[in-house]
């Protein structure tokens, strides 16, 4: 993967493109992430795929924008870097915030999109703020600590500390005592907050409304005239994409497949990567 640039007039997009192994598929990444955050799944995808995988406005290496973190604005800058970096019409697959654009893309470029997949997002304003508010606590903690103002080793000891109620436990563990004092989850994840504009997470948590304005299943699934795989996780699991919001937007797209990940949760492929690349590559292969 090579990193480039790319200026929409708006601010400056940092992506990686991968080698020309054949169509190009563009790699949306979630919330308070960054494009390495698809590194478990990349070798395989890049086999078959010319892979883009850009940074959102105000993560990774790509620009700030304070006060300019709405759905919309994101969508405005995909669709630009689409139109002046993919040579053809591409294939998207979003993870969470990434699937959200990705419908939105979808929705008002569909000329620029082969086929759409929605890694266990949230598929309404109303199910998105319901996510943001039972997770309202720890996204208080990660504001606080994005920007760079903390040292990596310090966001790497905090994030070891760091609280996680498990199933059948009267008493939270750390994370440390979940994932391993080894774990790469720590480095990967103190990166991305040190490069994460903290505005970004506050008007999400202060100005939601304005954040989400568009963000409705019946105004935008059946404008997406390509083909769409909604990649759900578990519920049971912690998926966030709820079976009601799935049996709707299949009655509102026009080439809907769905795909439920049996215990696997909203990670979806830093959770387990085999399953999820076998649903993909069953999709993305027939289009």
């Amino acid at each position: 993967m090579q990193e480039s640039t790319f200026d929409t007039g708006n601010v400056t997009i940092n992506y990686a493109i991968g080698e020309p192994a054949g169509p190009p598929l563009v790699l949306l990444h979630g919330g308070s992430a960054r494009w390495q955050n698809f590194d478990a799944i990349l070798p395989q995808l890049g086999a078959h795929w010319q892979i883009y995988a850009p940074d959102l406005r105000g993560h990774g290496k790509s620009g700030w924008t304070p006060g300019q973190y709405r759905l919309q604005d994101y969508t405005n800058d995909l669709i630009v870097w689409l139109e002046q970096c993919v040579s053809e019409p591409a294939h998207i697959f979003g993870h969470s915030l990434g699937g959200m654009i990705a419908l939105m893309v979808a929705a008002q470029a569909p000329a620029l999109v082969r086929s759409v997949v929605v890694g266990d997002a949230p598929l309404s304003s109303k199910s998105w703020q319901s996510v943001l508010e039972t997770d309202r606590e720890r996204l208080i903690a990660m504001r606080d600590l994005a920007g760079g103002a903390v040292p990596l080793d310090q966001l790497e000891e905090m994030l070891k500390n760091a609280p996680l109620m498990l199933p059948g436990r009267a008493a939270p563990i750390t994370l440390r005592e979940a994932l391993g004092e080894d774990s790469p989850y720590f480095p990967g994840m103190a990166l991305n907050l040190a490069q994460h504009d903290p505005n970004m997470l506050s008007m999400l948590l202060d100005a939601f409304e304005d954040v989400a304005t568009g963000y409705e299943p019946e105004a935008i699934l059946p404008q997406i005239r390509c083909p769409a795989l909604l990649l759900q996780g578990d519920p049971a699991a912690g998926g966030l994409l709820s079976d009601d919001e799935i049996r709707r937007a299949l009655s509102l797209l026009r080439s809907p497949q769905h795909v439920q990940l049996r215990g696997i949760g909203h990670a979806l492929y830093n959770e387990q990567a085999a399953p999820v690349l076998d649903a993909l590559t069953a999709f993305l292969s027939t289009h």
